[in-house]
């Protein structure tokens, strides 16, 4: 059998490589964020008035749009970080004092995310992901609608 020792010691093992886990993923959507935030200002700021064509402004509006939504969903993710650090604080609290009145037990308890937090980390891939298939389709519209040109 474990003993209470060593059982501690695997449980803060496990805590530790949360945290760099954690840690790596917060950093990741930091980046995320940025550069989605720069894509999104460069994308409009070189947007010209000409409207060459209706197919090509879909796909600026669903890129800007899609872009908006993940930098939106992303940044609720990133804000999970302090709801975890919150949640686990209160629950180290209720732990210490459940010894301090002379319970003797484990902290086993994990703290994941809220659901909203975890439904904004998907759709924020699903955001990203529509974003980056509607700056190829903008990338590509003119060339799609004058290379069809003759066969039409």
């Amino acid at each position: 059998m474990i003993s209470k020792e060593e059982t501690q010691n695997r449980l803060e093992e496990i805590e530790v490589i949360t945290d760099k886990r954690n840690e790596k993923l917060y950093s990741w959507f930091k980046i995320l964020v940025t550069i989605s935030v720069g894509l999104m200002g460069i994308l409009i700021s070189f947007k010209s008035d000409d409207s060459t064509s209706s197919i090509k402004s879909l796909f600026f509006i669903i890129t800007i749009s899609s872009l908006g939504l993940g930098i939106l969903c992303a940044l609720i993710v990133l804000f999970s970080e302090v709801n975890i650090l919150n949640r686990t604080r209160k629950d180290r609290i209720g732990y210490m004092i459940s010894r301090l009145d002379g319970k003797d037990g484990l902290e086993l308890k994990e703290i994941k995310p809220g659901w909203i937090y975890q439904f904004a980390y998907k759709l924020s891939f699903l955001f990203y992901f529509f974003a980056l298939l509607a700056l190829i389709g903008y990338g590509i519209a003119d060339e799609l609608r004058t290379g069809l040109q003759p066969y039409l």
